[in-house]
This record gives C-alpha cells, sequence and structure tokens, in this order.
C-alpha cells in the first residue's frame, strides 16, 4: 500500500488570484492542490471591465474535500508548562462496513511525556516514542479516543496522530502552544550608532530579571537595523502589545504606514512589496476608521453608541486622512465635515473644548486650562492647508488662545503641543515659546527628553522607570518642535532618547506615544539617512564569548537578531566602522506573583456556581488615587481564562450593554476577554465573565487578570487566580483510569451516594457514556464550523 500522507496545511482561507483577462478568452484554468482540510469550500470571484463595469459570480461554488476514512484533533489555543492535557481525536468511517483502527500518537522528538494516573502523586517519568489504542469504528460514524500529554519544552510543540487499519489511513499534524506560566514582562534596551563623527562606540547593557521570575521564562535577544525605522517598517501589523480597539487606537494600523511611506520616498528605499503592504493596511485602517464617525461628521472612540464625538478623536482623524490622501484615497468631504464640527464647537475664546469623554487626561485638559486640546486641534487645522482660507478665522482665534495661554503655561505636555501649533503658524512667539520649552528638557551626555513630574507618593514606583506613553509624546512633539525650526542638530539629542525607549516591534508603549513618536523620528532620519553604512557590532555577553553582527548597504534595511544564553546579564556593545545603525537588547520573563505597586485594586472571585465545566469570575476594581489625580485615562482590563476554557460568547453582548463597559472584546483563541472602561475612579466596579470547558486539562495554573491605564503605562495592577481544578482521574479515558481513580471518586462521594444500588452506579458509567458522546459533538461541531466558513 502507498505510505500515508500526513495532512498539515489547514488555512482558514485559500487561492486569492488575480487574473489577467487581457491574456485569454472565454474561460481560464487554475490548478492548485487543495489544503488539507476535510470540509466544503465555497468559491467566488469578481471581474471588472472598461465597458461593462463590476461582474459577480451568480452562484458561489462548492468543492468538497472528502476521504471515507480520516481522523481529526481539536487542540486548545494553549497550555501552560506543566499541565496535562487530553488530546482529542475522531476517527471518522465512512465507508460501508465496520473498521477496527489503530490511533497512533508520535512523541519522536520527546517534546512531551504521556501522563498516567498512577504516577501523579510521584512523577516519574519514562521515554516512550509513541503509544497507541484501538478502536472499533461502524460504519459511516466517528469513534473518539483521547492520550493525556504532559508538554516538556516551551514555544509550539508537534502533535502527529496516526489512524490506520486493514483497509485505509490517514494522520494529521499540528501545532501546540507551550507557555511559561504567569504573565510575560517585555524590557527593550535600545541606542543610536553614530559612526559619523566617531571611529568606534561602546555601549554596557544590564540584563535585569527579578529573583521570583517564572524559571526558564528568560529569552534575551540583539538585533541590530541599519535603518532608524527598519524595525517599525518590518512590524507594521504589530508595532504595541496592547489591544487596540477602539477608534483612536484603531489609528494605529493607519498612521505608521503613513509614515513609512513618506519616510521611505523622502529617503529613495521605498520598494513595491513595501508599499503595497502599508496601503493595504492604510485602506483597511481608513475603512475601519469611518464605522467610529458620527452622523454630524465628528469621531468618537466608540462610534455612535457614544453620546457625542470626541474633539480629540476628530482633530486626529482629520489630520490623520488628510495625510493619507497622498497614498490612498480618501474622501474629502469626510475631512471637510470633521473640521466644519471642530469649528462650530470651537469657544468664544478661541479654544477648542472636550465635548465628549475625556480618555486622555493630559491631551484633554481634564482639569487644566485646555491650551493642549486647543494646540492639537490647531495642527489639525494647519495640517490641512487646502482649507486654510476657509477656516482662517477658526484658526487665527485658535492660535491667539494657545498664545495668550502660553506665557504662563507651567504644564510641559501642554507647553510641547503649543510650541509645536505656534511653530506650524509661523507665530512672532516660536522662538520664545521653543526656548522656554527647551529649558524645561532633562538631559545627560548625548540625550535629551521631557517628562512628567513624579508625584512624591509614587516616588519609588518601578514603573516610572521604564517608557512612559506621556513622556515619548511630549518629547516627540519637542522633538518636532525643533526640526520644523530648522534646527536638526539640537533635534538628535532628543531622537536617540525616543530610540531608547521604544520596544522591540519599533513601537511605543501605547497609540499617541507610537503615532507622533514615529512622525518625529521619520522626519529626522529621512534627513540624516546614510547610504553608505558599514558598520561592524561586536558583543560580548560572557568570558572569551562574543558574536559579530555587519551591517552593509545591502542589507541596511534587514533586521538581524542573534539568541543569547537565558543566564547572560552583562552585555558588551563595540561598534566600529562608519555610518550609523540602531542596536537593541530585547529580553522577556514572566512573572507569577501580584504585580508591583498597584495603581489599580483588582480582586478576581471565582463565583459559587461556578461548577468544573462552567467557570463565573467576578471582577472587581477601581483607582487607586495619587498626586491629586482621582480618576484614570481610558482602561482596560485583560481576563484570561485557565487552560482549556473558552469565553462564553452568549454572556459577552450582555457585559457589553454594561453602563460603565464601552466595549468588550476576545483575543488569543476566545481564552482572554478584554474590557474597556472610558476611565475608572474610587468607585468599585464588578464585572462577570463567564467561560466553559471546551478542553480537558489537568493540573492548571493559576490564570492572570491585569488592569491597566491605555495612556500611562505606569498605572497597572496584576492579579492571578485559581479556576475549577481538575486532576488526571478528571480527564482520563475509561481505560487510562486507573484503580486509584475508583477509590478516589469513592471518598468523594457522599456516604448517601455510596449507598446507591447498582442500578444508580450503572447510570453513572452511563453519564460518563454521554460524555464521551457530548466530546465527540464538540470536535464535530468544529467541523461543521469549518465547513460554514
Amino acid at each position: 500500500s502507498s505510505p500515508i500522507v500526513v495532512r498539515k496545511e489547514f488555512p482558514e482561507t485559500w487561492l486569492w488570484q488575480t487574473i489577467d483577462s487581457e491574456r485569454f478568452s472565454g474561460e481560464k484554468t487554475l490548478k492548485r492542490k487543495v489544503p488539507d482540510t476535510i470540509t466544503s469550500w465555497i468559491i467566488t470571484g469578481f471581474s471588472v471591465n472598461p465597458v461593462y463595469g463590476l461582474g459577480l459570480t451568480q452562484r458561489p461554488r462548492k468543492l468538497n474535500v472528502f476521504l471515507p476514512f480520516f481522523v481529526s484533533t481539536n487542540l486548545p489555543y494553549s497550555v501552560k508548562r506543566g499541565e496535562v492535557v487530553a488530546i482529542p481525536i475522531v476517527v471518522f468511517n465512512y465507508m460501508e462496513d465496520d473498521l477496527t483502527a489503530t490511533v497512533v500518537l508520535e512523541n519522536k522528538e520527546q517534546e512531551f511525556e504521556f501522563a498516567d494516573v498512577e504516577n501523579e502523586i510521584i512523577e516519574t517519568s519514562k521515554v516512550e516514542l509513541s503509544r497507541e489504542k484501538r478502536l472499533a469504528i461502524p460504519a459511516n460514524s466517528g469513534k473518539t479516543v483521547s492520550f493525556m500529554v504532559k508538554p516538556k519544552k516551551l514555544g509550539h510543540i508537534t502533535i502527529k496522530v496516526q489512524a490506520t487499519s486493514d483497509v485505509a489511513g490517514d494522520a494529521v499534524e499540528r501545532q501546540l502552544l507551550v507557555e511559561p506560566e504567569g504573565l510575560p514582562q517585555y524590557v527593550n534596551r535600545a541606542m543610536f550608532v553614530d559612526l559619523r563623527a566617531a571611529s568606534e562606540v561602546k555601549k554596557e547593557f544590564e540584563v535585569e530579571i527579578p529573583r521570583n521570575a517564572v524559571p526558564d521564562s528568560t529569552r534575551i535577544e540583539v538585533g541590530v537595523i541599519g535603518d532608524v525605522l527598519g524595525s517599525t517598517i518590518q512590524n507594521l501589523d504589530s508595532l504595541i502589545r496592547m489591544p487596540y480597539g477602539c477608534g483612536e487606537q484603531n489609528m494605529l494600523n493607519f498612521v505608521p504606514n503613513i509614515v513609512v511611506l513618506d519616510y521611505l520616498k523622502a529617503s529613495n528605499k521605498l520598494t513595491a512589496n513595501i508599499e503595497a503592504k502599508a496601503k493595504k493596511f492604510m485602506e483597511a485602517g481608513y475603512q475601519r476608521e469611518l464605522g467610529y464617525k458620527h452622523r454630524d461628521g465628528s469621531f468618537s472612540a466608540f462610534g455612535e453608541s457614544d453620546k457625542s464625538g470626541s474633539t480629540w478623536l476628530t482633530a486626529f482623524v482629520a489630520r490623520s486622512f488628510k495625510q493619507a490622501a497622498n497614498h490612498i484615497t480618501v474622501d474629502e468631504s469626510v475631512i471637510d465635515k470633521s473640521l466644519e464640527w471642530l469649528s462650530d464647537h470651537q469657544a468664544p475664546n478661541g479654544s477648542f473644548p472636550e465635548v465628549g469623554v475625556v480618555s486622555h487626561k493630559d491631551m484633554q485638559g481634564g482639569s487644566g486650562s485646555g491650551v493642549a486640546l486647543t494646540a492639537y486641534t490647531l495642527i489639525a487645522f494647519l495640517e490641512n492647508y487646502n482649507l486654510v482660507n476657509k477656516y482662517k478665522n477658526t484658526i487665527n482665534k485658535a492660535i491667539d488662545y494657545v498664545y495668550r495661554n502660553t506665557e504662563s503655561l507651567d504644564d510641559t505636555y501642554a507647553l510641547a503641543l503649543a510650541a509645536y501649533a505656534l511653530q506650524l503658524a509661523d507665530h512672532s512667539s516660536k522662538a520664545v515659546i521653543l526656548a522656554k520649552l527647551d529649558a524645561k528638557a532633562s538631559t545627560d551626555s548625548d540625550t535629551k527628553w521631557w517628562h512628567k513630574p513624579i508625584p512624591e507618593s509614587d516616588a519609588k514606583n518601578p514603573w516610572y522607570g521604564r517608557p512612559n506613553s506621556v513622556n515619548v509624546e511630549m518629547s516627540a512633539y519637542g522633538m518636532l518642535t525643533f526640526i520644523e525650526a530648522g534646527l536638526d542638530t539640537d533635534a538628535l539629542p532628543i531622537m536617540k532618547w525616543l530610540i531608547g525607549q521604544r520596544n522591540d516591534k519599533g513601537g511605543f508603549q501605547s497609540t499617541q506615544d507610537t503615532v507622533v513618536g514615529l512622525q518625529a523620528l521619520a522626519k529626522l532620519a529621512a534627513k540624516i539617512s546614510s547610504p553608505n553604512n558599514d558598520v561592524t557590532i561586536a558583543v560580548n555577553y560572557a568570558k572569551d564569548m562574543e558574536m559579530r553582527m555587519i551591517v552593509g548597504e545591502e542589507n541596511g534595511m534587514i533586521l538581524q537578531k542573534f539568541e543569547l544564553p537565558s543566564s547572560s546579564r552583562n552585555i558588551k556593545l563595540t561598534a566600529t566602522g562608519s555610518g550609523f545603525a540602531v542596536v537593541q537588547l530585547s529580553y522577556k520573563y514572566n512573572m507569577n506573583v501580584t504585580g508591583e505597586w498597584p495603581r489599580f485594586v483588582l480582586d478576581p472571585q471565582v463565583n459559587a456556581n461556578t461548577n468544573p465545566d462552567h467557570l463565573h469570575l467576578s471582577v472587581c476594581t477601581s483607582f487607586v488615587p495619587s498626586g491629586g489625580q482621582n480618576v484614570s485615562n481610558m482602561a482596560v482590563m485583560e481576563v484570561s481564562f485557565p487552560s482549556g476554557f473558552t469565553a462564553d460568547s452568549d454572556t459577552l453582548p450582555s457585559l457589553e450593554n454594561t453602563p460603565y463597559i464601552k466595549k468588550v472584546e476576545t483575543k488569543d483563541g476566545d481564552t482572554t476577554v478584554v474590557l474597556y472602561f472610558d476611565s475608572l475612579d474610587q468607585r468599585e466596579l464588578c464585572p462577570t465573565v463567564s467561560a466553559f470547558r471546551t478542553h480537558k486539562v489537568a493540573k492548571q495554573k493559576p490564570a492572570p487578570v491585569v488592569i491597566y491605564d491605555y495612556y500611562d503605562n505606569s498605572r497597572i495592577a496584576r492579579q492571578f487566580y485559581d479556576g475549577p481544578r481538575a486532576s488526571l482521574c478528571d480527564i482520563c479515558e475509561q481505560e487510562d483510569c486507573s484503580d486509584a481513580c475508583s477509590i478516589k471518586s469513592q471518598k468523594q462521594r457522599s456516604p448517601a451516594e455510596q449507598n446507591e444500588t447498582t442500578t444508580s452506579r450503572t447510570m453513572i458509567g452511563n453519564g460518563g457514556q454521554k460524555f464521551n458522546v457530548s466530546f465527540l459533538t464538540l470536535l464535530l461541531s468544529s467541523v461543521v464550523l469549518r465547513m460554514v466558513q
């Protein structure tokens, strides 16, 4: 017989094909290998003709992919190290005769070990390259079986299952993600290496891993690239690690692509591939953003579900849409209507008050004079230069307001925005205001930046030692002001500081800091771009242990990465040659303890109506005031479920209808629920989230809940909770459950239950069979879902 082909390609969609109709007439034949999914594919198409316009398929075609004998497995999104998961396998027999099949789970790479009930208390491991079971499968039906495994390595492990009978065979291969316990913490130390005036640059980094970090969760990496925006360009679809589900955060899928295209065009580095990718993201972001538009032309964080539009977001959108119009098709009337709405809501004194929800208090003037928001809105009008004459009166009133209130302004954030706005407006006071801003800057040997004052009560808060979103924003506006004033040399130290605040993906912490930070970096980088880079980076990470990376003209846009041993702590970099490069040391580790210095009260409690198959979790939270700040900015809560549990989607709409929750979404295969709040104060809120057990996992690790201020990452809290616990006896199949499980079951039952009749015990046995049937139904439903898709 022919060898069994292992099925491993399971895409959700495929066959996106453009056909040039000028090269054929009538019909065209395409030959493609279908994916490995046993399913039905729906095929549609359309055509465009200069005379007849758009043509669509009248009736979608269905392509059935079928095997009379096949095997299927449904894995959880992920499991934690140390947990035991029952790998569910269904063997389908659509032949006319009953079959006996041998099901084998392979373990040739020793990525996991097979778990046995007997070893639950005293854990012993033995080398098993595979394990097999036999199944009797009636004709035209399916049978389920499972293997209990305990992963041994982190990352993706291979689950390869093979089922064979006398007449047929099939095999599938899937990947199971194994994660360390706790929550990952990311640190990035980056530096701008400038060898234009020096022959050698040295830098020393310390890798600081807390003593209570999860063992073996540390990963350390050194990267180098010859372009300031190189890492940003490579990660346009994942610049930050926060979710971005509101109208302002959606712009993260939009604005950085504009910045990248403008920069690459200015530096003559634009390729067709990058241009196509960036425009694709821009077009998708543009269409999504229109979903947050109100009928009156304004925009808000959650669209029509908000009572009114937001001055801040409307200005942001009008400014960004104008910038995008150079690259994609943008409806100019949308921009004009947004500016008209802003003009209509200008106060008599020339300011732009926030008429919507205050999500970003530094920007929107939560308790200040409104200079920051007025300057921000003024920038949107000034950058829409084609409409300046139409809104001349609005612009002049705003300029006067900003100027009048800047002379006595002590808020550094507002001053940075005002300085940039007055510079763009070419106001007579621009030099004086810039000098005032410069006097507030902090400096060290070769960098410059601005920062918010730290409240005395938070002086020891370790989160202030990490990159801060608001500090990045104001420093980026300061840098843009220097560049606009033609002071590129003065802007260089700010650029060096900003590069040091970026994450490993080339973004920053949040949305606004990433958008304005990248704009500032791109403007200066385009002016100092060096086409003749020849930089050698020597990395010393242990005694007599060194590696080298070379950045030249050919690989300048490629991010070179090198993973260091997890025990590395002192990293010494030496750069030689000519030109410049960006070097970054990135490392991560996991923490499974309560977060230090919490700025939110966070208390997850498992409700009494929770059972082994259904989790109900109430999470009470409130804001901890500090330094006179009693209300947070927009807050985001992420509730992760224990391994094997998936969000109960039926309960999410009612959760979203709760007055204080603005939006609910899921991520990571529905294993995490994300809740958005306009803001939080000292009043306690207790949303309840629910989840079903969809996969059998034992020895589950605690699951995390985290809440943070979206625009100030020094405000965060982290807690862990235990969900319904399961032992190996709870997830094993009848043949795998030893006498120990029967004894345990007897001990857990009440005296009344133990005196039940044999008939009752038989019913319990039937109940076990019913559970197997329901679990088979779950697997079958996943196949049906694929067919629908």
